[in-house]
């Protein structure tokens, strides 16, 4: 069970572990909070609500399920029980544990992110394409908490640090990543290397970076 959190590739981190994991088992994907229903061509079956699930052998498949909303194509979770249920029925469980209404950067509410107790692995992913940037509402999630809580002009190293300690991961235990994506450039590579290796002396967690886009990926 791997729940991702943050923001700045959260779905596109969710399904390329999911094409990666399908070789190895079944994958189920799915959501503790929302997330866009799924393309065709990204799963190989989609369910839109708990009642709508067909137990059977999903081996090399990716599974879809979340309940659909109405009037929007967006799915919702199915409730931390109902996942228990099925969950047996696969190897890997991937969920999308957390919203940024696709901004790149954010500051947690108290009921966030909601990863459920079950979750094995946790992977709070970050942007270092807003490493540098000034301060401001139009790229920032929950900015008013932001600004009151993070006290910062610029988006530096500290930054990271704070919302590392202050919320991306909430209270969960287990094994935790952090992961920098976006790193498409030879500078922003070492952009990324030069915030991990400050964090690292800061905070002990497995830290990476990369580019889902390019599909690089790094563990400094």
């Amino acid at each position: 069970m791997i729940s991702i959190t943050g923001s700045g590739g959260k779905t596109s981190l969710m399904f390329y572990l999911a094409n990666i994991l399908k070789k190895k088992g079944s994958v189920l994907i799915t959501t503790s909070t929302k997330i866009k229903v799924p393309e065709k061509d990204q799963v190989d079956e989609l369910f839109l609500s708990f009642d709508d699930y067909v137990k059977k052998d999903y081996k090399n498949k990716i599974v879809a399920i979340g309940q659909k909303l109405d009037g929007v194509n967006k799915l919702k979770s199915i409730g931390e029980n109902n996942l228990k249920i099925i969950a047996k029925d696969f190897d890997y469980i991937i969920i999308e544990a957390d919203g940024c209404r696709n901004l790149p950067l954010k500051f947690w509410k108290e009921y966030e992110p909601v990863v459920y107790d079950f979750t094995d692995k946790l992977v709070g992913i970050f942007s270092i394409k807003v490493y540098g940037k000034e301060i401001f509402p139009d790229f920032i999630y929950n900015f008013d908490e932001f600004r009151e809580n993070i006290k910062s002009d610029i988006v530096d190293e500290e930054v990271f640090e704070k919302l590392i300690k202050s919320g991306i991961f909430g209270d969960f235990c287990g094994e935790k990543f952090i992961f920098f994506n976006q790193a498409d450039s030879i500078f922003e590579i070492n952009q990324a290397k030069g915030v991990i290796n400050y964090l690292r002396e800061k905070i002990n967690l497995k830290y990476f970076y990369g580019s889902i886009l390019k599909e690089k990926y790094y563990e400094n």
